[in-house]
Protein backbone atom coordinates (compact mmCIF):
# COMPACT_ATOMS: atom_id res chain seq x y z
CA UNK A 1 0.00 0.00 0.00
CA UNK A 2 1.09 3.26 -1.38
CA UNK A 3 -0.15 6.74 0.51
CA UNK A 4 0.53 10.23 -1.04
CA UNK A 5 -0.40 13.31 -1.21
CA UNK A 6 -2.14 12.93 -4.65
CA UNK A 7 -4.18 16.66 -4.01
CA UNK A 8 -0.93 18.54 -3.04
CA UNK A 9 1.40 17.32 -5.59
CA UNK A 10 -1.59 17.38 -9.04
CA UNK A 11 -1.86 21.02 -8.19
CA UNK A 12 1.78 21.60 -7.76
CA UNK A 13 2.69 19.93 -11.17
CA UNK A 14 -0.28 21.87 -12.91
CA UNK A 15 0.96 25.20 -12.17
CA UNK A 16 3.77 25.48 -14.73
CA UNK A 17 5.38 28.33 -12.64
CA UNK A 18 6.29 25.54 -9.98
CA UNK A 19 7.95 23.45 -12.38
CA UNK A 20 10.08 25.57 -14.20
CA UNK A 21 11.79 29.43 -14.25
CA UNK A 22 14.70 31.48 -14.40
CA UNK A 23 15.74 30.31 -10.78
CA UNK A 24 15.37 27.07 -8.98
CA UNK A 25 12.43 27.47 -6.17
CA UNK A 26 14.10 25.12 -3.54
CA UNK A 27 11.04 24.68 -1.92
CA UNK A 28 9.16 23.30 -4.58
CA UNK A 29 12.61 20.86 -5.49
CA UNK A 30 12.38 19.60 -1.57
CA UNK A 31 8.43 18.77 -2.50
CA UNK A 32 8.65 17.64 -6.00
CA UNK A 33 11.83 16.33 -6.36
CA UNK A 34 12.28 18.39 -9.61
CA UNK A 35 12.91 21.48 -11.29
CA UNK A 36 13.69 22.80 -14.80
CA UNK A 37 15.57 26.04 -15.24
CA UNK A 38 15.22 28.06 -17.96
CA UNK A 39 17.67 29.27 -20.10
CA UNK A 40 20.74 28.53 -17.85
CA UNK A 41 23.66 28.20 -19.83
CA UNK A 42 25.14 30.07 -22.55
CA UNK A 43 23.72 29.57 -26.15
CA UNK A 44 27.45 29.85 -27.36
CA UNK A 45 28.68 27.19 -24.44
CA UNK A 46 25.73 25.08 -25.65
CA UNK A 47 26.94 24.98 -29.25
CA UNK A 48 30.68 24.57 -28.14
CA UNK A 49 29.23 21.42 -26.26
CA UNK A 50 27.09 20.00 -29.18
CA UNK A 51 29.93 20.19 -31.49
CA UNK A 52 32.53 18.35 -29.51
CA UNK A 53 30.00 15.99 -29.11
CA UNK A 54 29.37 15.45 -32.46
CA UNK A 55 33.07 15.35 -33.24
CA UNK A 56 33.54 12.76 -30.58
CA UNK A 57 30.67 10.60 -32.41
CA UNK A 58 31.94 11.32 -35.87
CA UNK A 59 35.76 10.43 -34.92
CA UNK A 60 34.89 6.95 -33.21
CA UNK A 61 36.02 8.46 -30.28
CA UNK A 62 32.81 8.42 -27.88
CA UNK A 63 30.86 5.34 -28.05
CA UNK A 64 28.07 4.08 -26.33
CA UNK A 65 28.46 2.24 -23.72
CA UNK A 66 28.29 -1.50 -23.33
CA UNK A 67 24.69 -2.68 -22.68
CA UNK A 68 23.45 0.74 -21.92
CA UNK A 69 20.33 2.30 -23.91
CA UNK A 70 21.30 5.99 -23.78
CA UNK A 71 24.86 6.23 -21.86
CA UNK A 72 28.00 7.70 -23.25
CA UNK A 73 30.85 8.02 -20.91
CA UNK A 74 33.37 10.80 -21.24
CA UNK A 75 36.96 10.31 -20.89
CA UNK A 76 38.99 13.28 -18.06
CA UNK A 77 40.70 14.74 -21.11
CA UNK A 78 37.34 15.19 -23.40
CA UNK A 79 36.71 19.01 -23.59
CA UNK A 80 32.85 18.33 -22.37
CA UNK A 81 34.12 17.87 -18.84
CA UNK A 82 34.93 21.88 -18.81
CA UNK A 83 31.15 22.28 -18.25
CA UNK A 84 32.55 21.97 -14.60
CA UNK A 85 34.63 25.39 -15.08
CA UNK A 86 31.19 26.91 -16.88
CA UNK A 87 30.16 30.23 -14.97
CA UNK A 88 26.75 29.39 -15.44
CA UNK A 89 26.89 25.87 -14.36
CA UNK A 90 28.97 27.05 -11.49
CA UNK A 91 26.37 29.62 -10.30
CA UNK A 92 23.72 26.71 -10.56
CA UNK A 93 25.73 24.63 -8.16
CA UNK A 94 26.72 27.69 -5.82
CA UNK A 95 23.25 27.31 -4.50
CA UNK A 96 23.50 23.40 -3.63
CA UNK A 97 24.66 22.25 -0.49
CA UNK A 98 26.36 25.58 0.86
CA UNK A 99 28.15 26.14 -2.20
CA UNK A 100 30.43 22.96 -1.89
CA UNK A 101 29.81 21.07 -4.19
CA UNK A 102 31.51 18.23 -6.36
CA UNK A 103 30.91 15.42 -8.84
CA UNK A 104 31.26 12.08 -9.14
CA UNK A 105 30.34 11.47 -12.97
CA UNK A 106 29.81 13.57 -16.27
CA UNK A 107 27.87 11.37 -18.97
CA UNK A 108 26.11 11.90 -22.12
CA UNK A 109 22.92 10.30 -22.71
CA UNK A 110 21.39 10.46 -25.61
CA UNK A 111 19.03 9.47 -28.14
CA UNK A 112 18.92 9.56 -32.30
CA UNK A 113 17.53 8.14 -34.97
CA UNK A 114 19.72 4.68 -34.39
CA UNK A 115 19.23 4.90 -30.73
CA UNK A 116 15.68 5.51 -30.24
CA UNK A 117 14.29 2.58 -27.33
CA UNK A 118 12.19 3.70 -24.22
CA UNK A 119 14.35 3.77 -20.97
CA UNK A 120 11.81 1.53 -18.50
CA UNK A 121 10.79 3.25 -15.02
CA UNK A 122 13.60 3.36 -12.48
CA UNK A 123 15.92 5.36 -10.12
CA UNK A 124 19.41 6.51 -9.90
CA UNK A 125 20.25 6.30 -6.39
CA UNK A 126 20.67 2.14 -6.09
CA UNK A 127 23.28 2.59 -8.65
CA UNK A 128 25.39 5.55 -7.26
CA UNK A 129 27.99 5.32 -3.84
CA UNK A 130 27.35 7.84 -1.14
CA UNK A 131 25.28 9.89 0.48
CA UNK A 132 20.68 10.35 -0.59
CA UNK A 133 20.80 13.76 -1.08
CA UNK A 134 22.50 13.92 -4.40
CA UNK A 135 20.96 15.58 -7.87
CA UNK A 136 20.97 14.97 -11.22
CA UNK A 137 21.77 18.11 -13.55
CA UNK A 138 20.20 17.21 -17.53
CA UNK A 139 21.57 19.99 -19.77
CA UNK A 140 20.14 20.41 -22.88
CA UNK A 141 22.33 20.18 -26.02
CA UNK A 142 19.04 19.72 -28.02
CA UNK A 143 15.45 20.33 -28.27
CA UNK A 144 14.46 17.19 -25.22
CA UNK A 145 10.49 16.37 -25.15
CA UNK A 146 7.98 13.79 -25.54
CA UNK A 147 8.66 13.57 -29.41
CA UNK A 148 12.11 12.40 -29.50
CA UNK A 149 11.88 10.58 -25.91
CA UNK A 150 12.66 13.16 -23.16
CA UNK A 151 12.24 12.69 -19.31
CA UNK A 152 9.42 11.43 -17.93
CA UNK A 153 9.20 11.84 -14.36
CA UNK A 154 7.38 11.28 -11.29
CA UNK A 155 7.11 14.27 -8.77
CA UNK A 156 8.05 13.79 -5.17
CA UNK A 157 8.27 10.09 -5.52
CA UNK A 158 11.98 10.55 -3.76
CA UNK A 159 10.30 10.72 -0.48
CA UNK A 160 10.06 7.01 -0.58
CA UNK A 161 14.01 6.95 -0.78
CA UNK A 162 15.93 3.99 -2.21
CA UNK A 163 13.74 0.93 -3.00
CA UNK A 164 16.05 -1.78 -1.95
CA UNK A 165 17.07 -3.33 -5.38
CA UNK A 166 17.65 -1.87 -8.82
CA UNK A 167 15.90 -2.63 -11.94
CA UNK A 168 12.57 -1.79 -13.49
CA UNK A 169 9.80 -0.15 -11.21
CA UNK A 170 6.32 -1.45 -11.12
CA UNK A 171 4.20 1.77 -12.41
CA UNK A 172 1.22 0.03 -11.23
CA UNK A 173 1.86 0.39 -7.57
CA UNK A 174 1.20 4.05 -7.81
CA UNK A 175 -2.36 5.92 -7.59
CA UNK A 176 -3.88 5.91 -11.35
CA UNK A 177 -3.96 9.29 -11.36
CA UNK A 178 -0.62 9.95 -10.12
CA UNK A 179 0.46 13.21 -11.95
CA UNK A 180 4.03 13.36 -14.14
CA UNK A 181 5.94 15.90 -15.37
CA UNK A 182 6.21 15.19 -19.53
CA UNK A 183 9.88 17.53 -19.57
CA UNK A 184 9.86 20.06 -22.68
CA UNK A 185 13.46 20.93 -22.83
CA UNK A 186 15.20 23.73 -25.27
CA UNK A 187 19.09 23.96 -25.74
CA UNK A 188 20.75 25.85 -22.62
CA UNK A 189 17.63 24.65 -20.34
CA UNK A 190 18.57 22.52 -17.31
CA UNK A 191 16.16 19.96 -15.54
CA UNK A 192 17.29 19.51 -12.14
CA UNK A 193 16.30 16.13 -10.72
CA UNK A 194 17.06 14.21 -7.37
CA UNK A 195 18.67 11.09 -7.79
CA UNK A 196 15.75 9.02 -5.88
CA UNK A 197 13.38 10.10 -8.13
CA UNK A 198 11.48 7.48 -10.07
CA UNK A 199 11.57 8.21 -14.09
CA UNK A 200 11.64 6.71 -17.28
CA UNK A 201 11.68 7.82 -21.09
CA UNK A 202 9.44 7.29 -24.26
CA UNK A 203 10.90 5.84 -27.49
CA UNK A 204 12.04 8.72 -30.06
CA UNK A 205 9.13 8.49 -32.06
CA UNK A 206 10.52 12.08 -34.33
CA UNK A 207 14.34 9.90 -34.40
CA UNK A 208 15.53 13.98 -33.95
CA UNK A 209 18.81 14.17 -31.71
CA UNK A 210 17.82 13.78 -27.96
CA UNK A 211 20.99 14.52 -26.24
CA UNK A 212 21.61 15.68 -22.09
CA UNK A 213 24.65 16.46 -21.05
CA UNK A 214 24.16 15.05 -17.72
CA UNK A 215 26.31 16.04 -14.37
CA UNK A 216 25.80 14.49 -11.12
CA UNK A 217 26.79 16.62 -8.27
CA UNK A 218 26.83 16.00 -4.55
CA UNK A 219 28.42 17.35 -1.82
CA UNK A 220 31.90 17.96 -2.29
CA UNK A 221 32.60 15.87 0.97
CA UNK A 222 31.07 12.75 -0.82
CA UNK A 223 34.06 10.66 -0.95
CA UNK A 224 33.40 9.93 -4.55
CA UNK A 225 33.81 12.97 -5.52
CA UNK A 226 36.07 13.22 -8.46
CA UNK A 227 35.60 16.48 -9.24
CA UNK A 228 35.22 20.08 -7.56
CA UNK A 229 32.97 22.30 -9.12
CA UNK A 230 32.89 24.94 -6.71
CA UNK A 231 33.58 25.56 -2.69
CA UNK A 232 36.25 23.85 -0.14
CA UNK A 233 37.10 20.05 0.40
CA UNK A 234 37.54 19.60 4.14
CA UNK A 235 37.18 15.60 4.43
CA UNK A 236 40.03 13.20 4.14
CA UNK A 237 37.66 10.81 3.07
CA UNK A 238 38.16 8.92 -0.43
CA UNK A 239 36.99 5.95 -2.33
CA UNK A 240 38.01 5.79 -6.12
CA UNK A 241 36.65 1.97 -6.16
CA UNK A 242 33.85 0.54 -8.10
CA UNK A 243 31.04 -1.36 -7.40
CA UNK A 244 33.02 -4.32 -8.94
CA UNK A 245 36.38 -3.50 -6.75
CA UNK A 246 34.30 -2.69 -3.49
CA UNK A 247 32.09 -6.12 -3.31
CA UNK A 248 34.05 -9.85 -3.34
CA UNK A 249 30.56 -11.35 -4.02
CA UNK A 250 27.18 -9.48 -4.86
CA UNK A 251 23.94 -9.98 -6.74
CA UNK A 252 25.38 -7.96 -9.98
CA UNK A 253 28.48 -10.43 -9.72
CA UNK A 254 26.38 -13.57 -9.29
CA UNK A 255 24.39 -12.73 -12.50
CA UNK A 256 27.43 -11.95 -14.13
CA UNK A 257 28.72 -15.44 -13.71
CA UNK A 258 25.61 -17.04 -14.52
CA UNK A 259 25.92 -15.29 -17.77
CA UNK A 260 29.18 -16.39 -18.18
CA UNK A 261 28.26 -19.85 -17.40
CA UNK A 262 25.73 -19.83 -20.05
CA UNK A 263 28.11 -18.37 -22.97
CA UNK A 264 30.50 -21.23 -22.15
CA UNK A 265 27.67 -23.35 -22.53
CA UNK A 266 26.62 -22.35 -25.26
CA UNK A 267 30.17 -22.44 -27.04
CA UNK A 268 30.59 -26.18 -25.56
CA UNK A 269 27.34 -26.89 -27.57
CA UNK A 270 28.65 -25.24 -30.43
CA UNK A 271 25.13 -23.17 -30.68
CA UNK A 272 24.63 -19.57 -30.97
CA UNK A 273 21.05 -20.05 -29.86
Amino acid sequence: MLKVPLEELTKLVQDKKHIGSGSINFEILEKLGVFILRDAIDSNRIKYYLNHFKKGIGSGFLKKTQHHLTEIKIENSNPLKSIAEDPDFIKICSSFFDGNVGSDNIRIVRKDKDNFAPVFLHQDTCYQIGGFQRYSLFIALTDANSDNGGLILYPGSHNFGYLGDAGEINEEILPKNYPRILSDLSPGDVLVMHSAIWHKSSENLSKKDRIYLEIHIQNIDEPTTSIEICGSRRSNWRMTLNEGEIFKNSRVKKIQSLYKEIDDLKMKLGTNL
